[in-house]
């Protein structure tokens, strides 16, 4: 699989639900969309634009069963407007966690979600990138049945297979795959006290998982790197020590007098 774009990256489009909008980080940089914006930008020359289109609420299409209460309209309505229109080169799209907890059929969630990544793919040259879901805390804040009966319509193997049907999705519409479960391992303390949504920690890791995913992806990305260690000529000789002791430092000093005397050996002997 070749990505359509390998960077480095102009328009980043974000589209889902409350997790892609940042719901639930404190400090508004450790947003998983932020921590992926952040990074681009220290790894590459290019200034990065972020359309954080996400949608507290939201589900997928109108055919969810929590269509009715969700924060309208639903990505399947709005994409279009929200990411096509906005010309971007690069598209995360974390759309499934609240369609999964209505109870969607998986077979009417990947039609719709095929649909809007195949119309994407179709009309930009964008890198795109689908999230998976990740675990949920059943029958507590978000996910009580007494409080919130719209939402609970699932169970950890219904979540399960969310994710392996994304994961599908992405292999067959040329995009890239983060599987978000296996980022947070299952760890409940990844996620806030709603038993829903993300944490700080739970932002970052699925953030930095997020740029891995394109940063292995897209060669683009390391041309500022390679470029930089060309320019200053960055060596084992001229890197690294942060944070070491003297003792460390003259063990390395003298090791180095011995390569280069052996270097030098080796040169006269040939």
């Amino acid at each position: 699989m070749t990505p359509h774009k390998t960077g480095p990256f102009q328009r980043m489009v974000v589209l889902g639900d409350s997790i892609a909008y940042g719901m639930c980080a404190y400090e508004a940089s450790n947003e998983w969309n932020q921590v992926v914006a952040t990074l681009l930008r220290k790894f590459q020359d290019e200034p990065l634009t972020v359309f954080n289109r996400a949608l507290p609420a939201s589900v997928i299409s109108p055919r969810c069963p929590g269509y009715i209460q969700s924060c309208k309209p639903s990505l399947l309505e709005r994409y279009h407007r929200h990411c096509i229109d906005l010309k971007p080169d690069l598209v995360i799209l974390a759309q499934g966690l609240n369609d999964m907890r209505s109870g969607m059929p998986i077979k009417d969630y990947v039609e719709d979600l095929e649909t809007i990544v195949a119309d994407i793919n179709s009309q930009t040259n964008a890198l795109i990138v689908l999230v998976g879901t990740y675990h949920q805390i059943y029958g507590k804040g978000g996910n009580d049945p007494a409080t919130h009966p719209t939402w609970v319509k699932w169970d950890h193997k219904l979540m399960k297979l969310y994710n392996s049907a994304i994961r599908l999705v992405a292999q067959e519409q040329n995009a890239l795959f983060v599987d978000a479960q296996a980022v947070l391992g299952g760890a409940d303390w990844t996620l806030h006290p709603d038993a829903c949504h993300l944490n700080d920690l739970g932002h970052v890791l699925i953030g930095n998982a997020i740029f891995q995913t394109i940063a292995t992806s897209a060669i683009g990305i390391a041309a500022k790197t390679l470029r930089i260690i060309e320019e200053n000529a960055v060596t084992t000789l001229n890197t690294g020590g942060s944070d070491t002791g003297d003792d460390i430092q003259h063990l390395w000093e003298a090791a180095l007098e011995r390569y280069a005397r052996q270097a030098h050996d080796q040169v006269d002997f040939q």
